[in-house]
């Protein structure tokens, strides 16, 4: 299989991960991994700031999803920070946009 060339910079920070680049099926496993490895370390909140996530396809929607209902299962939420207008449209396009913690300006 060709490597498609997709990649997703995670960087961890003390209320979530800054991300850069793409969310699709050959990152998104990693990002789960790591949302998943920070919620067994405690955590009930978290802020995904992804002003610079260039795409996203459905298998991060689904890796926010999962990890919005494991968010405030423990009280918390899953805040999407600074969305680029790519990700805000696909938000939108699939009806997920009033379902979830989207901050439009970045702190």
């Amino acid at each position: 299989m060709a490597d498609l060339g997709t990649e997703l910079s995670i960087d961890p920070v003390d209320d979530g991960f800054i991300l850069v680049g793409e969310i699709d099926a050959h990152t998104a496993p990693r990002l789960e991994t790591v949302l998943a490895e920070r919620f067994e370390a405690g955590a009930a909140t978290l802020r995904l700031d992804v002003r610079r996530v260039t795409f996203m396809d459905s298998s991060g929607l689904r890796i926010v999803i999962a990890a919005t209902e494991t968010a405030r299962g423990r009280a918390g939420d899953l805040v999407l920070v600074a969305p680029a207008p790519s990700v805000l449209r696909l938000l939108d396009v699939s009806g997920l946009s009033e379902h979830l913690t989207v901050e439009t300006t970045g702190t």
